[in-house]
Order: structure tokens, then C-alpha cells, then sequence
């Protein structure tokens, strides 16, 4: 393999006459993300992954300025040069940086870019395991969300709703199995409006951090199915989910359709640990200790540490603007749509505490 190019090289590895092969403009949460690639089948898994989220292409004959822009090479990865830091990260991804080239690597796939750009490399391992279904999902979600950092976007794996009564946003946040999906789907099926069951979007929105949809589908187990939230529509489960083979994709809007927010103004945050206790507990946290729950939950904000400042002090202000609340949560809080409302629009009221 070849040693990385330098930034200006990789912008000009693969155009003819300035202008790549390929060029596809897509609007996400204000922003815009333009993916290049030197033909249609390098293009082709972020055209596949994009259509499952909040991504819409831009059809207009003069498109915007993006905001970001993913270049995808025809080629093996190069060679990292050898001074950058390395370490591990959770999943079995490594990176490397040096405080302005920040580089992930994972399955024979490589993901580049450098502080002060808006640019981004990726490319996709030649290799059956590097293009097998859930490794091209990682390498394209890392490529994605590397970019919108660049632009002021910083993801958060959690469920977003909307309490009806409140118009104020309630997040869900936990790794996979901490009962996101479940409670966002019982929500939904209270009334309560919904973006996302496990990944969000931030922005900075004049001072008011806002969360914004992401993924399109649910990805629920089959014990959500068993708890009767789906009661009726078990015929809509399709495909298991790439990153997650033991929960099924559905369509909320095939069940909810009246349902979808696009963007809410989180007002309570809750991090959930199911228990095999009959009740649930919460404990209100302190604004350190959500913002350390927070950090738990987005390690780029670490890892990637040329666009670390902006995601911190984002993570920060969520942190001053949402309460925080420990959840341990028994038996009681799931098969029960109006049950869950009504406890956690209680604790986010100070009643149930």
C-alpha cells in the first residue's frame, strides 16, 4: 500500500479537470454534504446507507456549497504515516492522530481527515470482509459522521421524543440493549412524538442545543415484540439490523404516522440500565455527573481531536440545558406505553424523584 496523500493530493486524486467523476449533494439537519467518488460504485454504499437516514438528496440544477464533503477513492488504503498517536477504540476500530490528522481504521477500511478542513477521505478495503454487510455500514457511518463534525454536528447514540403536554424533547441514551428502542417505540404508541430510536444528531442552534432525526427506521428485539408494544403489526418487521443481527427493522411511520418530529429542544435526558426488579428507580444527577454520562456516550468527543473543542463545549451545554436522570428500569416501565409516559414525564416534572 501506498503512504497517505497529503490533503491537497487526495482532493485531486481522482478528478478530471478539477471536477470529480461523480459529485451528490444531500441536505441533513441544515447542513450539506457533498460525496464524491470517481464512479457510481464507489459511490453506491453511502447513496444505500443515506436512503435509511434524514439524508435528501439535492436535485436542483445548481447546488448549494456544502458544508462537507466526503471524497471515496477506488483504491486500498494507504500506509498512516508512522509519528501519529495510536490507540484502540470500542468495536475493534483503531485510530491515530496528532492533534490535526485524524485517521480510523477498521476492517481493512480507512477514514482520513485533517483539522481545518471540511474534507474527508475514505477508503473502502478491497477485501470480503471489509465490504460484508455490517463492516461497510461501520465505515460508512464513521466516514458520515466525521464530516459532520467538521460542520457542526455531532452525533449521540440516543432515542429522541417529544412529550405531548411539554412540547419539550426527552432523550433516551445508552449503548445497544439499554431499552432505547423499546421505550421510544411505547412512547410513540402514547402519543408522544418521535425522532429517532437510537441515533440523534446535535447542533448549536444561537445558544439552544437542538437534536435532530437521523436514522429513518426502529430496530427493535423480540422481546419488544413479545411485550405487546407492536401488538398487530409484527407483519411490518423487516431485515435484521446490520450493526445489530438480533433486532428487526420497522418503519415508524408505517405505525405512528402522524408521529415524526424532525428536531426537538432536549429538556430531560435519561440514561437507562435495565434491572430485573419489579420497579423502576431514577436518581436526578448533577450537571458534572450528566455531562460524564454524556462523554460515556459520544468517545469521539475524545477521540477525534481536531473537531474536539466544538463537540465538548456542545456536549457542555446540553449538560446545562437538560436535566439529567440516572434510570434503573424494572418490569414496570416496559409493555406499557401510558405507564412510561406518565414516569418519565413524573421525573422530568420532579414528582416521581
Amino acid at each position: 500500500m501506498e503512504n497517505f496523500l497529503s490533503p491537497e493530493q487526495s482532493a485531486g486524486a481522482f478528478t478530471n479537470a478539477g471536477r470529480p467523476a461523480l459529485a451528490e449533494t444531500f441536505a441533513v439537519a441544515g447542513r450539506f454534504v457533498c460525496v464524491e467518488a470517481a464512479d457510481a460504485d464507489a459511490a453506491r454504499p453511502f447513496r444505500r446507507f443515506f436512503a435509511g437516514w434524514h439524508f435528501a438528496r439535492v436535485e436542483a440544477a445548481v447546488r448549494p456549497r456544502p458544508d462537507a464533503v466526503i471524497r471515496v477513492h477506488a483504491s486500498a488504503p494507504p500506509h498512516a504515516p508512522a509519528d501519529l498517536e495510536t490507540f484502540e477504540t470500542a468495536g475493534g476500530g483503531l485510530c491515530r492522530t496528532d492533534g490535526r490528522t485524524y485517521i480510523f481504521e477498521r476492517d481493512g477500511s480507512a477514514v482520513r481527515a485533517d483539522g481545518g478542513r471540511s474534507g474527508v477521505d475514505v477508503w473502502i478495503g478491497e477485501g470480503t470482509a471489509s465490504r460484508e454487510g455490517s463492516a461497510l455500514a461501520r465505515v460508512v457511518f464513521e466516514a458520515t459522521m466525521v464530516a459532520l463534525r467538521r460542520c457542526g454536528l455531532f452525533e449521540l447514540h440516543a432515542a429522541g421524543v417529544v412529550e405531548p403536554l411539554s412540547g419539550g424533547g426527552f432523550l433516551v441514551a445508552g449503548p445497544s440493549g439499554s431499552g432505547k428502542s423499546t421505550l421510544a417505540t411505547q412512547l410513540a404508541s402514547a402519543g408522544w412524538r418521535y425522532l429517532s430510536d437510537d441515533a440523534l444528531l446535535l447542533r448549536d442552534a444561537g445558544g439552544l442545543v437542538e437534536a435532530c432525526a437521523l436514522r429513518r427506521d426502529f430496530a427493535v428485539t423480540e422481546q419488544t415484540v413479545a411485550a405487546g408494544v407492536l401488538g398487530g403489526f409484527e407483519g411490518l418487521l423487516t431485515e435484521p439490523m446490520p450493526f445489530d443481527p438480533l433486532k428487526r427493522r420497522f418503519k415508524p411511520r408505517d405505525v405512528f404516522p402522524e408521529g415524526f418530529a424532525e428536531s426537538c429542544a432536549p429538556r430531560a435526558i435519561f440514561f437507562p440500565v435495565i434491572t430485573e426488579e419489579a420497579s423502576s428507580r431514577a436518581r436526578r444527577l448533577t450537571q458534572p455527573e450528566t455531562m460524564r454520562a454524556l462523554l460515556r456516550m459520544c468517545p469521539w468527543a475524545c477521540y477525534d481531536k481536531p473537531s474536539a473543542a466544538a463537540h465538548l463545549a456542545l456536549l457542555a451545554l446540553l449538560a446545562r440545558q437538560a436535566e439529567g436522570f440516572e434510570l434503573s428500569a424494572g418490569r414496570d416501565l416496559f409493555g406499557d406505553g401510558a405507564y412510561s409516559s406518565e414516569y418519565l414525564r413524573g421525573l422530568a416534572q420532579g414528582e416521581s424523584v
